[in-house]
């Protein structure tokens, strides 16, 4: 018998647990030894891609749950698939859902006008630590949404539906909540749904959030209280007609931070988004998306705050220019990479900056942190040119200066500034210039 064969059966399941359950059940042909370890599995791992057409995939998870041992409680289920049957899904659902389950991690596609009613024992599960819904599950129970209590859980992805759930009604039964991923859409029949509050918990330290649900002539209003986040990355768009307010704290302990806040036709309104910028002025690595960009750029006497601990800048702006950026880069003082995007979407434009004129002196980062600048569809603007020139020029540490150049230049053109760009004197002996067609 081989050196594995001899290993007790619960250190043979913990190797056969990081595999997909189709594989670790395979390995039962390989002796009679192997034959009923799999059974003993407390993680159980089923994806429909891993079965070819005329496999009965149906067939194979029933299977796998009713021969595995039932003395050893599933701790971990991952299932992902596609299926008509509701209630075969609340079959498996039912027979894995326990006191000693740890983590749920469901994809299923299925038809959300009818929702996906989960087992309400799923809400109460005393030791889940993890708990994943994606695609197209709907939560449909009706006015009467379950109790949730879910008091070990750590980690929680969910794409919701309006109308069918209100998100405040799981996030409150959720008192030790780190990680949160809350992706918010409405059904094709809601658009007339209006969900005006939605409160984060105070324990997250990480959050992604997606809000497509700001439709209406209302005011709606988010509140992000959560002094020890650590990531943030939140996606909201705002129809024309509609005002959004967000109540945040400060952020002493941020990290990363991405902002893309879609504002269709009411930039004013995006004041509270130069107050959240303020906020995350402790970040090491800030994503700053093209309409984000635009509320800086029009907010009445906006000034930047003092960024202490910015390394990683990216952020793509309505059109460059250069007061805004050495604006911003006189207030991050350790700021070591930066890249520059200038949009050029359908609704691109020209716009004027509001701010103030940058002082005099070089920016501190520029002479003494500053290693690596990225241009995204340089354009090759007067604007862009100078700020180029005054980067090579005053960059004592750069190291790399990557150009990516807009398409639709002629070649001749594209020669020329081409040439031009690269007889610019560096005052950095390591840097190299790179110039993408």
């Amino acid at each position: 018998m081989d050196r594995i064969s001899c290993l007790p059966n619960y250190i043979l399941c913990e190797i056969l647990s990081y595999l997909p359950t189709k594989q670790a059940g395979s390995t039962s042909v390989l002796s009679r030894r192997w034959r009923h370890v799999w059974k003993d599995l407390q993680v159980i791992d089923i994806h429909e891609r891993h079965f070819r057409d005329e496999d009965p995939f149906d067939s194979y998870v029933n299977a796998i749950l009713t021969q595995r041992n039932a003395d050893y409680s599933i701790e971990k289920f991952r299932l992902a698939c596609e299926t008509n049957s509701t209630d075969l899904i609340l079959t498996w659902l039912d027979a894995v859902i326990g006191p000693h389950l740890r983590e749920l991690y469901l994809i299923l596609h299925v038809n959300i006008r009818f929702g996906l009613k989960l087992p309400e024992a799923i809400f109460t599960c005393p030791l889940l630590k993890s708990l994943v819904l994606k695609s197209e599950i709907s939560l449909n129970y009706g006015p009467e949404f379950p109790n949730v209590y879910l008091p070990s859980l750590k980690n929680l992805k969910l794409k919701l539906f309006i109308p069918y759930v209100h998100p405040n009604k799981i996030l409150s039964g959720c008192p030790v909540l780190e990680n949160l991923t809350l992706i918010l859409d409405n059904t094709p029949d809601s658009r007339n749904v209006y969900v005006p509050t939605i409160q984060m918990p105070r324990t997250l330290k990480s959050l992604t959030f997606e809000d497509d649900t700001i439709v209406l002539d209302e005011i709606y209003h988010r509140v992000i209280d959560t002094p020890s986040l650590e990531y943030l990355d939140m996606k909201i768009t705002i129809a024309k007609n509609s005002e959004l307010q967000v109540s945040f704290s400060s952020f002493p302990n941020m990290v990363e931070a991405h902002l893309n806040i879609i504002d269709h036709g009411r930039v004013e309104h995006g004041a509270w988004v130069s107050d959240l910028f303020r906020a995350l002025r402790e970040t090491k690595l800030l994503a700053l998306r093209y309409y984000t960009t635009r509320c800086l750029f029009s907010a009445p006497a906006f000034k930047f705050p003092e960024f202490h601990r910015l390394v990683n800048l990216e952020v793509d702006v309505p059109c460059f220019n250069t007061n805004f950026m050495l604006n911003f880069l006189h207030n991050c003082h350790v700021l070591e990479v930066l890249v520059v995007g200038i949009w050029t979407g359908f609704d691109s434009y020209t716009m004027e900056y509001n701010g103030p004129t940058p002082p005099t002196m070089v920016p501190n980062c520029v002479t003494s942190h500053l290693k690596s600048v990225e241009f995204r569809a340089y354009q090759d603007t007067a604007d862009e040119r100078e700020f180029i020139v005054y980067l090579l020029q005053k960059g004592l540490v750069l190291k790399t200066v990557t150009i990516s150049i807009e398409p639709d230049f002629g070649q001749e053109t594209k020669y020329e500034f081409v040439r031009e760009l690269y007889a610019i004197p560096r005052v950095s002996t390591t840097c190299q210039l790179n110039i993408w067609p």
